[in-house]
């Protein structure tokens, strides 16, 4: 078994020095030419069109994700709704269609939440305060409830889940629902976005460390994106080990 070890990491080793040996190469690189710009004034140039851009879509941002992807939602949703009304209780290809449709417009309202608190502090800054405090609340309340019809349905389909979306406690009910196989998708699924999560925060803290040379917006951008990292790095690893002593204990 220690053989095998050593000769695993003999592999592994050349490809892994020489990936460390070009990325040092590319961020050297990088980092000339940001600094180079940075010199020249860019830096200001880039700021002034941003704040330029980010002040005129603003007030919009709101209204025009909602609209969008709330609309598509809405739309996936009615269309698994029609689909589950029509249903002849024994086709299953017909209800695996509808609930990714389902699936799709939960997606979208993900993407939605996101966009909408990214704006919302938008207006924050540029001073749109309580025009789009009124947008923000009347987006997230469609969602929220876009949310609780796309449940109600999935809940009509399988009868066996459980839990409502008003419910603070709405996951974990949801999650004890689940059977087995529902469970060890899931756990697949975040272990992908633990991964993805992983690799977005290692390039994140690489482009944010050479574009400083540029904008000098200092550590505290950094500093955020580490304590991401660091929270997904340290919840991982205890879930693991308490998961990993119930497994011992059972």
């Amino acid at each position: 078994m220690s053989d095998n070890v050593r000769r695993d990491n003999r592999r592994a080793l050349p490809k892994y020095l020489l990936t460390i040996l070009l990325f040092g190469l590319l961020g050297g690189v990088l980092g000339f030419f940001t600094g180079v710009a940075g010199a020249a004034g860019v830096a200001e140039t880039v700021r002034q069109a941003l704040d330029r851009v980010l002040a005129v879509c603003a007030p919009w941002g709101i209204v025009g994700s909602a609209v969008v992807l709330l609309g598509a939602g809405w739309y996936l949703y009615a269309a698994a709704k029609r689909r589950f009304a029509a249903w002849d209780g024994e086709d299953e290809d017909a209800m695996d269609a509808a609930e990714q449709q389902l699936s799709w417009a939960l997606l979208l309202t993900g993407l939605v939440i996101i966009l909408d608190f990214f704006f919302f502090a938008a207006s924050i800054i540029y001073d749109r305060f309580l025009p789009d405090l009124i947008l923000f609340l009347a987006s997230v309340a469609v969602l929220v409830v876009l949310q609780q019809k796309i449940v109600d349905l999935e809940r009509r389909i399988n009868p066996e889940k459980r839990g409502s979306v008003y419910d603070m406690k709405f996951q974990k009910t949801w999650m004890d629902s689940c059977d087995e196989a529902e469970r060890a998708q899931i756990g697949q699924a975040c272990y992908r976005a633990y991964m993805v999560g992983t690799k977005v925060c290692i390039f994140l803290w690489v482009a944010l460390l050479i574009l400083n040379f540029v904008f000098d917006f200092g550590l505290l951008p950094i500093a955020a994106v580490l304590a991401v990292w660091g929270a997904m790095q340290t919840v991982y690893a205890l879930e693991c080990i308490r998961l990993s002593k119930r497994t011992g204990d059972a």
